[in-house]
């Protein structure tokens, strides 16, 4: 139909107020299940230190009868080491902006603190699992890091090669062997999303059938890998390494914390608010046997 001359439409409208959903939609990933699935200890400086120990071998063991004891056979502890890192953020909302009106928050400082302890949190999990760092204690100009689990765990109960290969089931197994003859009892399997999608496969990798009865569900999803050697749950992480599957106990694992998580308000220095969030710990592998890794993983 034609439309009647001299009606206003929306197109030659002024003044139309502006149709802004009041919320902010935010989906980046705040999970960091290594750090959350780990404890709490305290370090007392910027070198902190653990005592690890073990048993002798097992070996013949017969005396004869009347023998005198003998010397001694003692076996002495370890020392491990690893250094705290300081993690921060600085966030700044001049005057303005804090006094405006916006959509979707009540405080764009408020906001902005918010996200940076999010992004903090997510900053100790990659130096933990995903960055590979091998530790440093520093100096005037660089900055101390932590050891990531990667490179604390034992060679002992690791399996690598000279060039990268697929993850599959003989390798886990070869680790949770590994673990179980040093005395270890890891319960979880932390992996890419990638590398959970080749677990995935395990199931039918070799004829096997899933349990799904006659549900109209199709299942494709391995959440806990039985072995000779224990049972552990299959747990993907986004900031995982790329080439690298953890298997881990995580009671033998810590956040040992020097200085928690604090926000400070810094000196104002013009028509602006400014914060820092900080906080300094560092990941203590309380056993280094008790947990395993496969290295040179394609991603």
């Amino acid at each position: 139909m034609p439309v009647v001359a001299n009606t206003l439409k929306t197109f030659d409208q002024v003044g139309k107020k502006e149709d802004v959903e009041d919320i902010i939609y935010d989906i980046s990933p705040t999970d960091t299940v290594f750090l959350s699935s780990i404890g709490t200890s305290t370090a007392k400086a910027t070198l902190h230190q653990w005592l690890q120990d073990s048993l002798a071998t097992p070996a013949a063991n017969a005396l004869v009868e009347g023998a005198d004891a003998g010397a001694a056979s003692t076996v002495t502890q370890e020392v491990k080491t690893a250094n705290t890192q300081i993690f921060g953020k600085v966030v700044q909302v001049s005057g303005t902006a804090e006094s405006v009106e916006a959509y979707g928050r009540s405080s764009d400082l408020a906001l902005a603190i918010a996200k940076a302890g999010k992004e903090c949190k997510r900053d100790i999990e990659f130096a933990m699992v995903g960055n590979g760092q091998a530790g440093t204690a520093g100096n005037g100009s660089t900055a101390r890091q932590l050891t990531s689990a990667q490179n604390q765990i034992s060679s002992a109960t690791t399996n690598t090669a000279g060039s990268n290969r697929a993850l599959s089931e003989a390798l886990v197994l070869d680790v949770m062997q590994k673990v179980f003859v040093e005395g270890g009892n890891p319960t979880q399997m932390q992996v890419t999303p990638s590398h959970a999608s080749v677990v995935a496969g395990f199931a039918t990798a070799s004829g096997r059938q899933r349990d799904f009865g006659t549900g109209t569900t199709v299942v494709s999803a391995v959440d806990i890998l039985v072995t000779p050697f224990g049972t552990i749950s299959v747990v993907p992480s986004r900031q995982q390494q790329a080439n690298s599957a953890l298997i881990i106990d995580p009671e033998y694992w810590s956040r040992a914390v020097l200085r928690p998580m604090t926000t400070t308000v810094l000196a104002k220095t013009g028509d602006s608010d400014k914060r820092q969030l900080l906080t300094e710990l560092t990941l203590v592998c309380e056993n280094d046997k008790a947990s395993g890794k496969i290295d040179a993983l394609t991603a």
